[in-house]
């Protein structure tokens, strides 16, 4: 413990003060990068042959008046070297064991050993997930090593980047005054300010600035959901390309100002300042400690993370995705989208019986993992949705086994649920963007770890970790789980494609040999992937017994009515 709190103490030190590289332990191994402001000495991991700079600032630290503010670029440049060899603090957030700080606003550059600035390799640019509540680039399970040596393994290397950004009160604070100084999505803004600095600055590192593509699971996909809709689809050119996984601009409410003034009532009254006649300088003038505390005590937790949301500001988000689709007024490039076979099984409720729990279930106004649906619209659903457990999540399940302690109509629940939050958007992305002429590679991800609940099925999240190449944890599998190793190889293989083709088939006839600490493998290849086609609509299926292709027509009348039907509407989205 001693130890860890002196490392973050020099980490901390080490990027303020200006050293010479001799006291930074600058040596023939040991990366360095000049950018706009100024230089920074990164570490080379011998394990991974890469090297990496972490802790990287790309804003003013959003500290004092800035706290709920929208960032603010760097602007002022330095001299010397700092260090760049530690993550930075993660901010502020519920229930974590991660260093936090408000001066959070920091990005890390993962590159194989041996790159100059003149490679111009991809980049691809990870967001993390997590409600808008929760979070880290310092988490390991985001570790992008991995990822970044499949690159290495196939011959075709990119650049990865992660960055953190504002979460939960501090990035998503809804208030007249906090809307009025366009800060209301600032944990947003937080992540277009650094794609505007990597888009700026990548290039010194060896990447290709024209070449990006963002990749975001959850929260993350939602968030790159939302960059595609910015500022009316006006394309700054800052990606060229997205992967989303299990997100998208739809399902999650973009709700209006009034529905968080209880919320912020309670914050202020838990805070003190409810009588103070700024109660937004109040907040301000609050310690980090004593705004965590009221976070974590009130509506900004995540027993109640509805609260906590980006919405319409009338400048970043314009309107609702939904009223800017007709128009065409989203960015248009490549995407490679998906979702989990039974995402309804981490949103679907527990202990609804019967069909009127479930349809009162439908009518509640924005709580936790219910929805504000419109008694015609709940009925619509429920005629669309009828009971039948066989064809309900978890899919794996296929016969009419019930779960009496989640609910008699448990699964039927969690179909609706699944749809309403992940499935249909991720159908209704595929959709737009195929009609808009962009080429569009849509998987179903079908496998669950052999340490899930018999209820889970591939459930939300489970997917990461085969995407970032780290199945048992520690960045390779076990060895008896040989066909997870496979799978996760050729989700690698099919992403390190994308990147650098807009296609995720050209690699897959590779074959990668050992990546650290894991068992030696040459990956059965997927089948080819088609484009997605809204006459003919094809998914990947991504399990690790058999990948195959499907029809993406599954549950088809009612994934139709949410998406077409006016629901997204009546769910602020």
């Amino acid at each position: 413990m001693r130890l860890q709190k002196f490392r973050s103490l020099l980490a901390v030190l080490s990027t303020s003060i200006l050293l010479p590289s001799s006291v930074l332990g600058i040596n023939s191994t040991s990366p360095t990068v000049t950018v706009t402001n100024g230089s920074y000495i990164g570490k080379y991991v011998s394990e991974w042959e890469q090297d990496q700079f972490l802790g990287i600032p790309y804003a003013i630290p959003p500290l004092g008046d800035l706290r709920f503010a929208r960032p603010k670029s760097l602007n002022t440049s330095f001299t010397g070297y700092r260090d760049a060899t530690h993550y930075g603090h993660s901010c502020y957030q519920y229930g974590t064991t991660f260093n936090l700080s408000e001066d959070c606003l920091t990005l890390n550059v993962i590159r194989p050993a041996g790159t100059t600035p003149d490679s111009n390799l991809p980049v691809l640019i990870w967001i993390f997930g997590g409600g808008f509540y929760t979070g880290a680039t310092a988490d390991p399970q985001y570790n992008l090593s991995g990822i970044t040596h499949v690159g290495q393994q196939t011959g075709q290397p990119i650049i990865t980047v992660s960055m953190d950004y504002r979460l939960g009160v501090w990035g998503f604070l809804q208030t007249p005054q906090v809307l009025a100084e366009g800060g209301s999505n600032a944990g947003l803004l937080d992540q277009r300010l650094a794609l505007r600095w990597i888009k700026e600055n990548i290039a010194s590192f060896g990447g290709d600035p024209k070449k990006i593509t963002v990749w975001g699971e959850s929260a993350g996909g939602q968030s790159i959901s939302y960059h595609l809709y910015s500022y009316d689809g006006r394309d700054d050119d800052l990606f060229q390309a997205a992967i989303i996984e299990s997100g998208s601009p739809t399902g999650a409410s973009l709700n209006p100002l009034g529905y968080y003034t209880v919320p912020t009532e309670n914050l202020t009254r838990a805070t003190g300042c409810w009588t103070s006649t700024d109660k937004l300088a109040c907040l301000r003038s609050l310690t980090s400690d004593q705004l965590w505390k009221a976070q974590v005590s009130q509506q900004w937790n995540p027993m109640a993370s509805y609260t906590i949301s980006s919405r319409v500001d009338g400048d970043f988000l314009t309107d609702y995705p939904s009223r800017l689709t007709p128009q065409g007024k989203f960015i248009k490039v490549p995407l490679l989208i998906g979702a989990n076979s039974d995402e309804g099984t981490s949103f679907g409720v527990a202990g609804l019986d019967n069909e009127t729990a479930i349809f009162n279930n439908l009518l509640v106004y924005r709580a936790s993992n219910a929805y504000g649906l419109s008694p015609p619209t709940a009925r619509k659903l429920l005629e669309l949705y009828p009971n039948d457990p066989a064809n309900e999540p978890p899919h794996y399940i296929t016969n009419a086994t019930i779960f009496p302690s989640k609910g008699l109509q448990w699964r039927r629940s969690a179909a609706i649920a699944g749809d309403l939050v992940i499935i249909s958007g991720r159908r209704k992305l595929c959709e737009i963007y195929a009609a808009a002429s962009q080429s569009v590679y849509s998987y179903r991800f079908d496998t669950f770890l052999w340490n899930a609940a018999v209820t889970d099925g591939a459930k939300h999240f489970v997917n990461v970790v085969f995407s970032f190449q780290n199945i048992s944890g520690a960045l390779g599998p076990l060895p008896q789980y040989q066909s997870y190793l496979d799978l996760s190889r050729n989700i690698g293989k099919a992403y390190i494609s994308f990147v650098n083709y807009h296609d995720p088939n050209v690699l897959s006839n590779s074959s990668l040999s050992t990546i650290s600490n894991s068992t030696t493998s040459i990956s059965p290849n997927l089948p080819y992937w088609p484009l997605y086609n809204k006459d003919a609509p094809k998914n990947m299926v991504l399990n690790s017994n058999k990948t195959f292709i499907e029809d993406d027509t599954w549950r088809k009348e009612g994934i139709d009515f949410i998406n077409w039907g006016g629901v997204d509407r009546e769910l602020w989205s």
